[in-house]
């Protein structure tokens, strides 16, 4: 079974550095990029089902991607980014700054700690698990590809899980994927196996842009 995890397009948000919520919408780049990716994965080996975070800016995405393959995206819950609840809207500096007892807080408890009216790191490492290990119970001994549209820190979650890490800390080295990137995996029929990378963060389907920025992922929270 192949998996193909996809981070959403450009943001409003992704270009302010914002701690996001459920609605911001895509710029017109990050349509561009949408487009982009969905031509290219219309030519793929056959892909058997699309997921996708039910925020906009991700079901944006893999709308496109559900246009140009002829399916419909399915949304889940749990491959929603982590909630930041009263935090959205602020960069992480500015929510610091601002609330420095918070921040203080976030320090301390780690996984622990949860976003005031939001969700806590430990609560988006189990919802993310849960959908990994579903998505591949209900795939895994397909040929085709499946396709898994969502958040920089919920992939990098789903790439914690997929490969057999404990999920005890935040997985950091995960969570550097660009807007519209796609990492493939390979997870072996044998539930004992961890999946491999196939490649990860690849951008070389997205046309050129020389006159805006590149907006990277560089934050856990998009």
């Amino acid at each position: 079974m192949r998996l193909l995890l996809v981070r959403h397009g450009e943001t409003e948000g992704n270009m302010r550095r914002e701690l996001q919520g459920a609605e911001d919408p895509l710029t017109e780049r990050g349509r561009r990029q949408a487009r982009d990716l969905a031509a290219y994965l219309r030519d793929r080996t056959r892909v058997t089902a699309i997921y996708t975070s039910p925020l906009r800016r991700v079901y944006e995405t893999a709308r496109a991607i559900g246009d140009a393959l002829n399916m419909e995206p399915v949304p889940r819950a749990g491959l929603a980014e982590v909630d930041v609840g009263d935090a959205a809207g602020y960069s992480f500096e500015e929510w610091a700054e601002r609330f420095p007892d918070e921040a203080a807080r976030f320090r301390e408890d780690g996984l622990g700690y949860a976003w005031p009216g939001g969700e806590s790191g430990r609560e988006v490492a189990a919802r993310t698990a849960a959908e990994a290990d579903l998505i591949v119970e209900t795939h895994r001994k397909e040929r085709g590809a499946v396709i898994v549209v969502s958040h920089g820190g919920a992939l990098a979650w789903l790439l914690s899980r997929l490969l057999g890490e404990n999920g005890d800390q935040w997985p950091h080295e995960h969570m550097r994927l660009d807007n519209c990137s796609i990492t493939e995996m390979e997870v072996p029929p044998d539930v004992a196996e961890a999946a491999t990378f196939v490649y990860r963060n690849e951008v070389g389907h997205l046309s050129t842009d020389p006159d805006a920025e590149v907006a990277k992922g560089e934050s856990s929270v998009d």
